[in-house]
């Protein structure tokens, strides 16, 4: 369907004015609005700017995405804000999904065109989708993936080898969440050294199960539970279940936005190892728990996340971990921003650790996980961009 209107309007009480855009968006290619929508400028800060546009990007139960647009008016359009939604199927191609999102941008500009400066002739193009009845869905919200990877590389003297296959099946609904994981991955390392021979082989496999319940705006609960094996970490046969239970201090329904969940978990954990670990086990049952807490925002500012969680074992509070994820994006001045983000883990609790001494040559092609009392990573970014305001010429040429 092709729908085509004349706008014409001026701010009330005033002159005309530019509508001027600050993208602060999420997997959109601004790239091709730039190309497709041409009565805005594109603000290269958001103090430039009339009209901030922020968006976030979730997946859905269906695989799709759900992508949430937020017109947010500065200035001349101060109070002027709009929310829309775009839900994109699977089976939609990245060009049309690009299309789609494009035509919603266009709509959610439309009125802040029409209070601004110029005749616009403003054209939707899309699918009459907006009003109307999904059919019944014979698969009742159930999505299956079978994914599957092989990696193949050499030299003279070193090869390596890794297949991966993996099956997930999920239903996902306002009231449940069900989510079904299968892994299996083989990795092996071939090296020669002085006619030396040296294969490292590594095998994981694991099947993962999560059912959550929905209790109101707020409240979660649900059973986290499953069964994997892994040479690396010497666990011939691993099974837990942690029934879960979790709060959000916001609604469910602005979580793209902001949230701050606390959640616990507390459960079985039995395990198998191939061989006898430093605390001389062969096998042995624990009961463990699980605190967390997980804040984000996504603002005109920037964005902010943080997640703090603990485990520790009931049969020695010793044996525990601590971990704090964080991370922040923050526009502090016209074309300044910064971004610092990074991780730091206290570890007490790797219990399967070979009771052996590992060998150099173990170490060095990591075969077996050794004993550390922490793991950090931190990164720090700055970036200032200066010129003119307002480009929105395309031109592709020679670009790699």
């Amino acid at each position: 369907m092709l729908l085509s209107s004349s706008l014409f309007a001026k701010v009330p009480d005033g002159e005309p004015v530019d509508v001027n855009v600050f993208f602060d968006t999420q997997g959109i290619d601004v790239t091709h609005i730039r190309q497709e929508v041409k009565h805005i400028n594109f603000a290269r800060t958001s103090e430039s700017a009339n009209v901030h546009l922020l968006s976030t990007l979730e997946r859905t139960g269906g695989s799709g995405r759900q992508y949430v647009f937020y017109f947010i008016g500065l200035r001349e359009f101060e109070g002027l804000n709009d929310t829309l939604y775009y839900f994109s199927s699977p089976d939609k191609t990245g060009s049309e999904i690009r299309d789609d999102y494009t035509n919603m941008i266009r709509l959610g500009l439309a009125r802040y065109l029409a209070r601004g400066s110029h005749v616009v002739d403003v054209k939707f193009n899309g699918e009459t989708e907006m009003n109307y009845t999904p059919e019944q869905d014979k698969w009742n919200n159930w999505v299956f993936g079978i994914h599957t990877r092989t990696n193949v590389n050499g030299e003279e003297t070193e090869r390596e080898f890794d297949f991966d296959i993996a099956i997930d099946v999920e239903r996902i609904t306002p009231e449940w969440r069900f989510e079904f994981d299968v892994d299996n991955n083989y990795d092996e390392d071939w090296y020669e050294n002085d006619g030396d021979e040296i294969t490292a082989k590594r095998t994981y496999q694991s099947f993962e199960s999560l059912v959550v319940k929905s209790i109101g705006d707020h409240m979660a609960v649900g059973l986290k539970s499953g069964v994997s094996s892994s040479s690396y970490s010497n666990i011939k046969l691993n099974y837990w279940a942690f029934p879960a239970v979790e709060y959000n201090l916001y609604p469910y329904e602005l979580s793209s936005r902001k949230q701050l969940r606390i959640s616990y978990f507390l459960g079985y954990n039995g395990r198998q190892y191939m061989d006898t670990t430093m605390f001389n086990k062969l096998e042995e049952d624990l009961v463990r728990q699980t605190f967390a807490v997980a804040y984000k925002v996504q603002e005109k500012w920037g964005s902010a996340y943080t997640s703090l969680s603990g485990n520790t074992y009931f049969h020695d509070f010793n044996k525990n971990s601590l971990a704090i994820y964080s991370g922040l994006y923050l526009r502090v001045w016209k074309g300044l921003s910064f971004n610092v983000s990074g991780n730091y883990s206290i570890i007490n609790d790797r219990l399967s650790i070979l009771k052996s001494e590992a060998t150099m040559e173990e170490i060095l092609l990591k075969q077996v996980q050794q004993a550390t009392a922490y793991r950090y990573q931190l990164q720090v970014g700055l970036s200032f961009t200066f010129g003119s305001l307002y480009n929105n010429v395309v031109n592709p040429r020679l670009k790699g």
